[in-house]
């Protein structure tokens, strides 16, 4: 195999991305050292939503589900994830600087081209691009993704967080905001507002409109916010996409965002990527043609990931609801949904087995 990176040098933005008990197996069974995340993580042992006047509407016992899967969850820093990725793949596998440009498929592979004027040439290409994919656009198209009217801030902070152990999204009216430990003196926070589609806030604005629009929000964003350099938050409008009727064409797949883009409220984006990588290592190793093999990733795949969507785009927009009579109906679903019932949701996102290699 090879590797081809659009980026002209290995590394990651300053953010945090949530590795749930799928994840974290699935990452075990694909061989990538764990050791990372018992410094550079929080090992999240809660959860929780929250009203911004300090109120919790709803919590789930992580700990417990935890110790039934055999794996912890977990939120890290992308860079580190990032990093144990990298050291398991071989140095002159990798290519960087190699954007896509173009796909050029026959009966027995496919050419790919780079926009360098280089080109390279495999047995098949899987598009692991993101959700703008230049795989997913030469192989079906280029339809764009859909807004889901909320726009994310997001940023990494030296700061202790009030309750390491918890995970919590703390609500208000059209607002959301999450901070959670990632190790002793770090925190990752996010927010986010509904905004216009590309309606972006100059990086030296931002810490301002956040401070304004969460002021007095409990749980300790606003301390987590007044932590952080202006110029270290990011911002991001969120999307996802729908369903595809197939992620393979001949011998091009497409595997994470590249194929099921969601947004980020349950937290699954990098664990579905990690799954499907694990999935389509066996498909590739059961099968004797692309076509078969990928044929039975996709059938694999195909439920579990876009439940996820779904479920991450309803969360999103009841979460960002700003009408107060609809905010108090959220409210008071969530105060009177059992925990069992939020258990076994939970047990069905994180409790999902890719299953071994061979």
């Amino acid at each position: 195999y090879r590797v081809f990176e659009r980026a002209p040098a290995l590394g990651e933005i300053g953010a945090g991305l949530g590795l749930w008990a799928n994840a974290v197996r699935a990452l075990d069974t694909l061989g990538v050292p764990l050791g990372f995340l018992d410094g550079g993580a929080s090992t999240v042992q809660r959860g929780e939503a929250a009203t911004a006047s300090g109120s919790v509407l709803s919590a789930f016992d992580v700990a417990a589900l935890s110790a039934e899967l055999g794996a912890r969850s977990h939120v890290v820093h992308r860079g580190e994830l990032h990093a144990a990725l990298a050291a398991a793949v071989p140095e002159e596998r990798v290519t960087l600087g190699a954007e896509c440009a173009g796909l050029v498929p026959d009966d027995d592979g496919v050419t790919v081209r780079f926009a360098d004027g280089n080109e390279a040439r495999g047995a098949i290409v899987v598009g692991a691009d993101g959700l703008w994919s230049a795989v997913r656009a030469a192989a079906f198209g280029d339809a764009p993704p859909v807004y889901s009217g909320e726009t994310c801030y997001r940023a990494v902070a030296a700061h202790e967080a009030p309750d390491p152990d918890v995970l919590r999204e703390v609500q208000g009216r059209g607002l959301r905001c999450c901070v959670t430990s990632l190790g002793p003196g770090r925190v990752y926070w996010w927010a986010t507002e509904r905004r216009a589609e590309g309606d972006g806030v100059p990086e030296a604005e931002r810490k301002a409109r956040l401070t304004e629009l969460f002021a007095g929000f409990a749980f300790g964003f606003p301390e987590a916010l007044a932590a952080t350099a202006p110029d270290a938050i990011l911002q991001n409008d969120l999307y996802d996409r729908p369903p595809l009727p197939r992620w393979s064409a001949g011998r091009v797949t497409l595997l994470g965002d590249a194929a099921h883009p969601s947004t980020p409220n349950l937290g699954q984006g990098a664990c579905m990527a990690i799954e499907d990588a694990v999935v389509l290592t066996r498909a590739l190793a059961r099968h004797d043609t692309p076509r078969d093999a990928f044929a039975a990733y996709e059938a694999e795949r195909r439920d579990r990931c876009y439940g996820i969507v779904k479920q991450s785009r309803t969360l999103g927009r009841v979460g960002s609801w700003s009408n107060p009579a609809l905010v108090a109906v959220r409210e008071a679903s969530m105060r009177l949904t059992p925990r069992w019932l939020m258990t076994r949701m939970m047990r069905a996102q994180i409790g999902y087995d890719a299953g071994p290699l061979a």
